[in-house]
């Protein structure tokens, strides 16, 4: 067994303690004493694990939910399991929603954009009503939610300074978080530092970031099991980030090909090599396939290859990140040998 508790690599897993956010998190608290607050950040930079991590009575994805109405039917849902509100008018929606409860409203520029405005003005308004409901509100970009609600004087009873920013994860705090997130759900023995710097590397030149990274942990994880392995290997990795590729391969010069080759082979077995490696395999490459490549051609094959993310450059040397190496070696052999 690899996988020790697959649950804790869920997305919708908060974990009990939230690593490189204390700020962020201290700026929350400090603005949920006041009743409100927007997180506001890309994807995968962990808006909704931070909001769920400070808690909320109902949660309410408004992507899934786009009118006003169906915010709050699924708002009363949770926190009135036995109330029925169908039929019934959106301001007596409102009414029924009890002070002092905490909602979280996730993905909150998904709304259809007049609903929106109006829910923001309505939201808003309850405090003056003499009704105090608590609302984390989450988007990706606030400074374009503003502008979408294109209302200074709702925007400020909304949500005005109670913006908490999520900067991306760097490299070190996508590995540092991985690291936390593997000793929860994966047996120390079936991985190693090798391993979580190869996901980081991926994550950090995703969209999705710290989601891409749990998603890669979890799938290479499952990868590994199904092969009978012990521990997750860089291939594992590579499989799970594995994209479309044959293709790629099918517009390169046959040069071209044979230095990718000295990569992929220098890369076996394992998730980084150096440029001492690559030169090694590509003199065995070269002789065994009778072809010269002088150091200005592979120097220029090489920067080529690196700039289309053929190879990708990190702190630990040099790598493929979305090539099975094994299958990437038999299919260039193959290309070549023809």
């Amino acid at each position: 067994m690899i996988l020790k508790d697959a649950r804790k690599l869920d997305l919708s897993y908060v974990p009990s303690k939230i690593l490189c956010r204390d700020e962020e998190i201290k700026r929350l608290k400090i603005f949920m004493q006041g009743g409100r607050a927007l997180i506001s950040g890309g994807v995968g930079t962990g808006k909704t694990m931070l909001a769920r991590y400070i808690g909320g009575d109902a949660y309410v994805n408004c992507y899934m939910n786009k009118t006003e109405h169906r915010v709050l039917e699924e708002i009363l849902k949770q926190l009135k399991p036995r109330f029925n509100p169908a039929g019934l008018p959106t301001q007596k929606l409102w009414n029924e929603v009890e002070e002092g409860k905490t909602i979280i409203l996730d993905e909150i520029d998904g709304m259809n954009v007049d609903e929106l405005r109006h829910f923001a003005y309505a939201l808003s308004r309850q405090y003056e009503l003499g009704k105090k409901i608590n609302y984390i509100a989450i988007t990706r970009n606030h400074f374009i939610l503003r502008q979408v609600i294109n209302d200074d004087a709702i925007w400020s009873t909304f949500a005005d300074k109670a913006i908490v920013e999520l900067k991306p994860y760097k490299w070190e705090q996508i590995k540092e978080i991985l690291e936390y997130r593997a000793k929860e759900s994966v047996e120390a023995k079936a991985i190693d530092d090798e391993i979580i710097s190869l996901i980081a590397d991926i994550a950090l030149h995703s969209p999705g970031h710290m989601r891409t990274a749990i998603d890669l942990l979890r799938n290479a994880a499952m990868i590994a099991e199904s092969k009978g392995e012990e521990k997750i290997v860089p291939d594992d990795v590579r499989e799970a980030n594995r994209e479309e590729w044959i293709s790629d391969l099918e517009s390169m010069e046959k040069e071209e090909l044979i230095v990718f080759l000295a990569v992929a082979t220098a890369c076996k077995n394992k998730a980084y090599t150096s440029m001492e490696k690559i030169r090694e395999a590509l003199e065995i490459r070269k002789e065994e396939y009778g072809i010269d490549i002088d150091d200005k051609k592979f120097e220029k094959i090489f920067q080529d290859l690196l700039q289309q993310d053929f190879i990708y450059k990190s702190k630990m040397g040099y790598t493929i990140l979305n090539y099975p190496i094994h299958m990437l070696i038999k299919e260039i052999e193959g290309r070549v040998s023809r």
